[in-house]
């Protein structure tokens, strides 16, 4: 299966940016045509039966600059309105 997680480890996308939401991944085409793929890996704040966190990979516009608002951007609002009190 080549999913996100994978197209991110094996396309040559860049980290551009990693805070305490998530890092930041980008991935530019050669072809200006093509609309650049950046995704927001974050790990999920409850562990599974097996104690174990799982990531996820977060597709957000090609506009997005850093992982907060792309994580703020998945929940539909704005950076400085996403403050996150409790995660489950």
């Amino acid at each position: 299966e080549f999913g996100k997680g994978s197209f991110v480890r094996d396309s040559g996308a860049k980290e551009i940016q990693k805070d305490e939401f998530g890092i930041l991944y980008r991935k530019d085409f050669p072809n200006n045509d093509d609309e650049a793929v950046v995704m927001v890996k974050v790990i999920d704040a409850t562990p599974n039966a097996a104690g174990e966190r799982r990531e996820y990979f977060l597709r957000v516009p090609p506009t997005v600059t850093t992982a907060k608002e792309a994580v703020a951007w998945s929940f539909e609002t704005q950076p400085r309105e996403y403050k996150p009190v409790v995660e489950t």
